[in-house]
């Protein structure tokens, strides 16, 4: 039986560079992925978002609904798991990082993301749906 998880996923795109991030939780499929998560019951896709920038960035970084521009809604397998289907809502962050990235307890690696980088094992999410629209609009190169 399959199972619908709602989840969000923010594109920090600095310099023609897409932030990447390795979870503990992608760490196990060795992929990488936006920074983001799975909403909580009682959050809207926006707080969600908020939240995780939070906890995935933090060390001060104010970060607040106006960066957030949402740009698309798809669903699909979950690479993790093929009993459940994400639901992805994701967003284009309007501001840029100010703060350093360092590892925390979910995060475990962080990466700068340039076309063309072939030894990152890209989520589906940022191969099949984030890249070719970023390639378009010509915010990566």
């Amino acid at each position: 039986m399959e199972r619908l998880k709602r989840v969000v996923g923010v594109a920090f795109i600095e310099n023609g560079k897409l932030l990447i991030v390795k979870s503990v939780r992608s760490s196990a499929t060795n992929s990488w992925t936006l920074v983001g998560g799975g909403i909580e019951a009682g959050e809207t896709e926006i707080t969600a978002a908020l939240r995780e920038v939070n906890e995935e960035i933090g060390q001060g970084f104010e970060f607040c609904e106006e960066d957030l521009l949402p740009i698309m809604c798809f669903k699909e397998a979950a690479e993790s798991d093929s009993d459940v289907i994400i639901e992805m809502n994701m967003f284009l962050a309007t501001k840029k990082i100010h703060v350093s990235l360092i590892p925390n307890d979910e995060i475990l690696d962080y990466h700068w993301y340039s076309l063309g980088e072939t030894e990152f094992n890209l989520s589906s999410s940022i191969r099949d749906r984030f890249l070719p629209y970023a390639i378009q609009k010509g915010l990566i190169f």
